[in-house]
């Protein structure tokens, strides 16, 4: 979108933020793995996926493994089953708030709205948040 020569350094620490905060809600309020947040490109970064895969992504969503063989082999056990069920539910609500944590973005930094919604991996969600249509965008810009 822009490059550093553009726009002073200051807005470019407004999109990092932006995406620090995203990351922050999804994990804290839905406990989505937040893989990481950046500033790529002039745009907004959110690496994430939604749903569990164990209950580790539950307990610590931004860490990767457990330390010990015994409780990573019982938590693989009780996922197999488990989360397939949790998931059906837990997806919606991780959409719900992925929306929500982008309009929240685009609230509090209104002159960054195309930098902030034009880099999200899941665009398609995001449909009707802040005036955004998929169609308007392409990959890493706007039109």
């Amino acid at each position: 979108m822009h490059t550093y020569g553009h726009w002073p350094a200051k807005y470019f620490n407004q999109i990092e933020a932006a995406a620090s905060e995203i990351g922050w809600f999804l994990s804290r309020w839905g406990r989505v793995p937040v893989l990481q947040t950046k500033e790529k490109f002039g745009t907004v970064r959110v690496y994430c996926s939604f749903g569990w895969d164990s209950l580790h992504c539950i307990i610590w969503p931004r860490h990767c493994w457990i330390h010990s063989w015994w409780p990573y082999k019982l938590d693989l056990k009780i996922s197999w089953y488990l989360m397939p069920i949790l998931n059906k539910l837990v997806v919606k609500y991780h959409i719900w708030l992925y929306r929500k944590s982008y309009a929240r973005a685009v609230e509090k930094y209104p002159h960054l709205k195309d930098e902030i919604l034009s880099g999200a991996d899941f665009g398609e969600v995001l449909e009707g948040v802040a005036g955004y249509k998929q169609s308007d965008y392409w990959f890493n810009g706007v039109k």
